[in-house]
């Protein structure tokens, strides 16, 4: 190979590096989602909710989710969104953070929850219902799933409905709301990508 054909060959590898470069950049600059009021019924209720900053995350601050001494405590959550026209979603992680006293001998608590996604940019979740056991005390436990979607179509309203029930055993104790300051939300966060 003489010196035009390596400075000929250096120039578009340079040119195609940089246009990969531009384009994951580009694409890592998804618009916002628009997300409605968060809903809670079923024996909770919303206290607050805040978006996040990168247009794509929801924190949801819940009242009066708590089970104690062997009873359950059940929430419905529904998220109305809009999803940019051009883009569907890909991924949702979903994480609850709240606190957890077991006492000795107790048979401890846990946190079920399930989905279900409405709506074309949504799409269909496809994650099976999911149970968090704990058997010790936590002061501050954290519990993430992740959803991957399958997306009907591009762009459009959608709705996120989480299905989430506390259970406790006697001798135990688990809340998921803001009784505890150190604890207290669902915060949700969806990856978008281009069509």
């Amino acid at each position: 190979m003489n010196f035009k054909q390596v400075s000929a060959l250096l120039c578009v590898s340079t040119v195609l590096s940089m246009n990969v470069i531009v384009s994951k950049a580009l694409a890592q600059e998804a618009p916002s989602i628009q997300f409605g009021n968060a809903i809670g019924s079923g024996g909770c209720s919303i206290e607050d909710q805040l978006a996040g900053s990168d247009g794509r995350t929801l924190s949801i601050i819940l009242k009066d989710m708590s089970a104690k001494n062997g009873k359950r405590q059940r929430c419905l959550l529904r998220v109305d969104t809009i999803i940019p026209s051009g883009f569907h979603v890909q991924d949702v992680q979903i994480l609850y953070q709240g606190s957890t006293e077991v006492s000795s001998g107790s048979g401890g608590a846990n946190l079920s929850r399930s989905y279900i996604f409405t709506g074309g940019a949504l799409g269909v979740s496809k994650a099976t219902p999911t149970t968090t056991k704990f058997t010790s005390s936590e002061p501050l436990f954290q519990a993430q799933d992740n959803l991957t979607v399958a997306s009907a179509s591009c762009g459009g309203q959608g709705q996120l409905g989480i299905n989430m029930i506390a259970q406790s055993s006697p001798g135990s104790f688990i809340v998921v709301d803001t009784a505890d300051i150190n604890a207290g939300d669902v915060k949700l966060h969806i990856d978008i990508a281009p069509c």
